[in-house]
């Protein structure tokens, strides 16, 4: 049933643990009546009706069997996070869907134990939370981003937030990410939707539709999400980011978590290489020491592109 939760659908449930899709569906007919309860589609995500005073020490219990008996485990990850997680997936793993947007979704389902990992991102990812612990992986800057022939270009390094203001940023779900919100604010730049729209109709009229005279917010590493077409503005966000892996705290000393840590700290020493301003955090949060290809002679970088 948790499966069912998690996955969203029978499909994918079944191709994740190698069952038949009607196993699932009778698996998680049984358990929804041994515990009393049922499962409700409320905003495309299954929720619990009932109580679950039962459920969720069950569900402890087969996290801790999970952990001690070597079994996979269950990961999953923020949309942009997918770059962390080459083919194969960390050995004893199954991975999600990985197409997280908001972080209220994956919270619960780290909360409830029904996953037992999740890769996401900093200033927002959870902190001083009394039963999770968030490991800091890598640290980079956040940028503001436009499409090829954006009139900001014009502007070149004279460019301002005000500057920016006057044109639409990229919608987010609301109040899903406050800290960076915050940030946001601070530089003059809203994300209500009634001012943004005010704002941009006065300033996009004549220039163009306004889906190509959006504001988009990226790292260096998320980039190639937004295209060939996508281009960077001479300016800095206000605040750090970087991917974070939250896990249980009294769970941080098995070694499947460490050994995941090591894995997705080496994939981002890989992608250094290729990322400037990618930095990559050892145990105790400390920057590594990564090569930067735009530090590299052409020769060293040519040999970096050929590998």
């Amino acid at each position: 049933m948790d499966g069912f939760i998690w996955l969203r659908t029978g499909h994918h449930v079944a191709s994740k643990f190698n069952q038949h899709q009607t196993t699932v569906s009778r698996n998680s007919r049984k358990c929804a009546k041994a515990f009393e309860i049922s499962l409700e589609r409320v905003s495309s995500e299954w929720q619990v009706i009932g109580d679950q005073k039962l459920l969720n020490p069950e569900r402890k219990v087969h996290q801790y069997v999970r952990f001690k008996s070597g079994d996979f485990l269950r990961l999953d990850a923020q949309h942009w996070s997918c770059s962390l997680l080459s083919t194969p997936p960390p050995s004893g793993w199954i991975l999600g869907n990985l197409n997280f947007l908001e972080y209220q979704r994956p919270l619960q389902l780290m909360q409830e134990r029904i996953i037992d990992a999740w890769i996401t991102s900093y200033p927002d990812a959870p902190s001083n939370d009394p039963d999770l612990a968030t490991i800091h992986l890598s640290k980079m800057p956040m940028v503001l981003v436009v499409n090829a022939g954006h009139p900001l270009l014009e502007l070149g390094d004279a460019v301002t937030f005000q500057d920016v203001s006057r044109y639409p940023l990229l919608p987010l779900p609301d109040h899903a990410f406050p800290k960076f919100e915050q940030t946001l604010r601070a530089c003059g730049l809203s994300l209500d939707p009634s001012q943004s729209n005010r704002q941009s109709h006065q300033t996009c009229a004549g220039q163009g539709p306004i889906e190509d005279l959006m504001v988009g917010f990226s790292t260096p590493l998320t980039l190639p999400l937004y295209g060939e077409n996508c281009q960077v503005l001479p300016l800095r966000l206000p605040i750090e980011a970087g991917d974070a892996l939250v896990v249980r705290r009294e769970l941080t000393h098995y070694p499947q978590i460490q050994r995941l840590a090591d894995y997705l700290r080496n994939r981002l020493t890989e992608l250094a290489l290729t990322t400037p301003d990618l930095a990559v955090l050892t145990d105790n949060c400390t920057e590594t020491a990564v090569v930067n290809a735009s530090n590299l002679d052409p020769l060293a970088q040519s040999s970096i592109k050929s590998i």
